[in-house]
This record gives structure tokens, C-alpha cells and sequence, in this order.
């Protein structure tokens, strides 16, 4: 088994590297100074497909967590491809969210769900610490909510999303937690904040866009004082295919969460099947880790979702990121591929931003 994964692993890094397209706009400056760090994230996205693309990536976050304390996995949706989680097996239509609207109620057990662990929890099944699963933190992706065309499951759509949501929400295991629709997890010294971004294009589901605004405007309240990421499937700002859903109302719903956010140090999100380092026009990091199971060869960065962003770094190769903590508001970013190489670092001091560097050897 681990060396139909290997052979897996070098067939993708093979492949890829014939067809990898990466931009850097703007000079990297030194090698930074390392500091102590305190907690350490891996950041993948679009993950949930079972692919040549997706093994690899896994090998590489599992060999990377063989090598360094992995204190936890963020994975900004599409978890379950194509569709999401099957709205018709016999117990999934009675998936119901509570009055908060984003925890399911209390007593719910869903049906079992064989597409959780083959499409999402087994390839991760190497991603250990001291032996034991590194715990996966996720929020809803557009694909896990899925309810038009094949995804319509003899429903209607705000019944089949809603269900999926919930469903998505209810499954636990060793390697998924989703505590809600949205959710806060502290750990070390920052915060994360995921969100439905699914609510950034449109409301569905029933569900609405103003409750995600005044819960963030909650979570949000001690960014002044702590190094805060929002964490969310869709990005704020891009430069790959989906840069064309930045309508005006996308880009007045992204401004509002910003508003309620504050100064946050970054937007964590996946959706653009590659992986970006964009400065939005407010100051903060937007880094798109999404090249997890399905990649996008032909994308060449030519246009930025809006104006005022700045495009930082830009690449087609499958891969992953790390994030690293420190005390004091220090932290570093950096995006590795299928072979564990560091294709691109930034470091920030004091919150931020994070400036792109050269990579420590």
C-alpha cells in the first residue's frame, strides 16, 4: 500500500512539473531568522477527491508531519466531491439544525456515510502525531452543499443544501470536526474564525448572510489584542478562475465581513484549485491553499479579482501550506509541493504582513 502511495507521489511530482506555472511578482527578501514556534497548522483545501493529485498530497503532508509536530489540519471545504455528503440515505432527512442555525441538534445521530472516509479521512490516514490522528478542523465548501444539476438528489435545492450542511456538520470522526457551520478555535496564541462562505455569493438554505455577519462581529472581538485568521472556503480576493464571482455584491459581502473582522492577519481559504498569496487593499494576508485533489494547469494569474489587491505569489503545482505560531504575534507561512519542497515563504512580525522571503534551507 505505501508504495502504490510513493509511486503515486512520483507519478504526480512527475507529471507536474512539466506543466507548473508559477508567478512572482514581487522580490523575496532574505531568508528570515527562525523563531520559536508554538503552534503549527498544515492548510489544505479541495482535498475530497480520490486521485493520483490527492495521494500525493497526503504523502507529502504525512512525510512532513513525520518530520515536525503537527498540532492541527485546516481544511476550508469541498471536503466530499462532487457533491457532498448523500442527502438520501434512510435517517439523513432528519438532520436538523438547532435555533442557533449552525449547531445540529442536540440527539442527532446521522446514517453512516461511506464517502466521508474514502473521499476525505483514509488518505489522511498518515498525518500522525506521537502516533495518534492530527485533529481536521473544516468549513462548508460550495461542492459540500451542492444541490443543481447532478447534485440534485429528487429534491429541492434548499432542501438538499440545508440537509448537506447539516450532515457535513453532525459527522465526527478522528479526522473531521466541524463544531458548526460557523465556528472559533483557539489555539496557542491565535484565533480561527470559520466561516459559511457559501453565504459570500448568495443566501441558501435558508440560511442567512446577516447571522454570519453578527457572529463573526462576535468571535472577532479579542483581534485587537490576538493574532486572528478567518478561515473559509472561499477567498476574499483571487487571481484564478473564480476571480469572475467577484461580483459587487460578493465584494460588498466580503467587505462587510471585514468590517465585523477587523484587523485580522489573514483570510485562510482554498476554492482556486491552486495555490496564491494575494495582499488585500485593507492590509491583510489572502492565502489560497486549494490544489488538495484537483489542479488547474492552464491558469496564468493575469487578473486580479479587484482592485487594490496585489498579487504576491501565484502557482499550478499541487501542494500544501504550513502555518507557524509564535508568541509575540510572529508567524510564517509557507507552501510546500508533492516532493516537500518550500516553494514559497512569507514571514510577518507583530500580526503581520506576512512579506514573502526566501525560503530557509
Amino acid at each position: 500500500m505505501r508504495l502504490a502511495v510513493l509511486a503515486a507521489a512520483l507519478l504526480v511530482a512527475s507529471c507536474s512539473r512539466g506543466s507548473d506555472y508559477t508567478r512572482r511578482p514581487e522580490p523575496l527578501g532574505p531568508a528570515p531568522v527562525p523563531f520559536p514556534v508554538s503552534f503549527r497548522a498544515l492548510h489544505v483545501a479541495d482535498f475530497g477527491d480520490d486521485t493520483g493529485q490527492q495521494s500525493a498530497v497526503a504523502e507529502a503532508m504525512a512525510a512532513l508531519s513525520r518530520a515536525m509536530p503537527v498540532d492541527l489540519v485546516l481544511h476550508p471545504g469541498d471536503n466530499v466531491y462532487e457533491c457532498g455528503p448523500d442527502p438520501v440515505l434512510p435517517g439523513a432527512e432528519k438532520c436538523a439544525f438547532g435555533p442557533d442555525q449552525n449547531q445540529v441538534a442536540a440527539g442527532y445521530v446521522p446514517p453512516s456515510d461511506p464517502s466521508f472516509e474514502k473521499l476525505f479521512e483514509k488518505p489522511l490516514a498518515g498525518v500522525l502525531r506521537d502516533g495518534k490522528p492530527v485533529p481536521v478542523l473544516l468549513t462548508l465548501g460550495n461542492h459540500d452543499v451542492a444541490a443543481l444539476g447532478t447534485c440534485a438528489s429528487g429534491g429541492e435545492a434548499r432542501v438538499i443544501s440545508r440537509r448537506r450542511a447539516c450532515l457535513s456538520v453532525a459527522h465526527r470522526s478522528a479526522r473531521w470536526s466541524m463544531p458548526g457551520r460557523h465556528w472559533v478555535e483557539d489555539r496557542g496564541p491565535a484565533r480561527f474564525i470559520g466561516i459559511d462562505s457559501n453565504l459570500l455569493k448568495r443566501d441558501y438554505g435558508d440560511f442567512s448572510f446577516d447571522d454570519e455577519v453578527a457572529f463573526v462581529t462576535e468571535a472577532a472581538r479579542p483581534c485587537k489584542d490576538r493574532l486572528c485568521f478567518i478561515v473559509a472556503h472561499h477567498p476574499s480576493f483571487s487571481a484564478g478562475e473564480h476571480r469572475t464571482d467577484a461580483t459587487p455584491e460578493y465584494l460588498a459581502r466580503v467587505k462587510r465581513i471585514e468590517e465585523a473582522a477587523g484587523p485580522v492577519a489573514g483570510w485562510l481559504s482554498g476554492h482556486e484549485h491552486q495555490l496564491e498569496h494575494l495582499r488585500a487593499p485593507s492590509g491583510y494576508d489572502v492565502l489560497i491553499s486549494g490544489n488538495g485533489s484537483r489542479g488547474r494547469p492552464k491558469e496564468r494569474f493575469e487578473t486580479i479579482s479587484a482592485p487594490g489587491a496585489r498579487l504576491l505569489f501565484a502557482s499550478t503545482s499541487p501542494g500544501f501550506s504550513v502555518l507557524e505560531v509564535g508568541e509575540g504575534g510572529n508567524w510564517s507561512y509557507r507552501f510546500v509541493d508533492v516532493a516537500g519542497k518550500a516553494i514559497q515563504c512569507c514571514t510577518a512580525t507583530a500580526r503581520g504582513p506576512c512579506t514573502p522571503v526566501k525560503c530557509p534551507p
